[in-house]
């Protein structure tokens, strides 16, 4: 029975934790998260979107499947020297009927982030308009 109840004590503190830390609750440097207009994409039954968070710029990628089984990822783009193309910054998450978001990645100097979309029920992808 004890060993139960230390489970369960250890179950309620890291959800606990996990709530504050994602609400960011009881933090003094909560930060707020906008959403990013004008950089959305819509494939279909999937739709992914661009958030930023304002205490630092960091941005994540955003998206929604209502029916469809969609793939979405987070890329980044850099100019200048030592510049490179649309790259992949966050893993390719497979979402059907949920929404879900990439972890925050930073832009950077010269650089911009977008969402991409891959629609696997019509076999269609496209990617957002950049955000710099």
């Amino acid at each position: 029975m004890m060993q139960k109840r230390t489970l369960r004590a250890a179950i309620v503190t890291v959800a606990m934790a996990f709530a504050a830390s994602v609400s960011g609750v009881g933090s003094a440097h909560a930060a707020t998260v906008e959403y990013w207009p004008g950089k959305d994409v819509t494939v279909g039954s999937c739709k992914g979107w661009l958030n930023k968070r304002t205490s630092d710029g960091y941005v994540q990628a955003v998206a929604q499947s209502w029916g469809a089984g969609c793939a979405f990822q987070l890329q980044r783009k850099r100019l200048g020297t030592g510049g490179y193309d649309w790259t992949p910054v966050s893993d390719l998450y497979l979402i059907k009927n949920v929404q879900y978001a990439t972890g925050f990645h930073w832009n950077g100097t010269d650089a911009g982030s977008r969402v991409c979309l891959f629609n696997n029920d019509i076999n269609v992808s496209d990617c957002g308009a950049g955000a710099w």
